[in-house]
């Protein structure tokens, strides 16, 4: 390339990293204000994980006898060090489970 190729080249480069660098600064908002007016609620707690969600509403169906079976996990959170209480819910009623890291439920109690 000869030199007014490769400085136009190198323009261009530049210009699209700049570009590109301004589009990710703009999706992020620090100043800590709310556009849309709503408010938003953020907890620290930890999750359980999807499988042990399932896994519980699976069992709670079993020992609550839940025609269909049909039981939804609707939140969960940590429960001690290394279990977690998933809160379900299902036609008629809601139940918690208390299952453990490695899968073994270790308590299913109707609300």
């Amino acid at each position: 390339m000869n030199g007014t190729h490769s400085n136009g080249y190198r323009k261009l480069l530049i210009g699209c990293a700049a570009g590109a660098g301004l589009a990710l600064l703009g999706g992020c908002n620090t100043s800590g204000s709310n556009a849309s007016g709503s408010q938003t609620v953020r907890t620290s707690a930890e999750t359980a994980p999807t499988d042990l969600q399932l896994l519980c509403a699976s069992k709670a169906a079993e020992e609550l006898q839940i025609a269909g079976g049909n039981v939804l996990p609707v939140s969960s959170a940590r429960s001690g060090e290394a279990a977690y209480q998933v809160n379900l819910t299902y036609e008629g009623g809601q139940a918690t489970c208390v299952i453990d890291e490695s899968g073994v439920v270790q308590t299913i109690t109707p609300v």
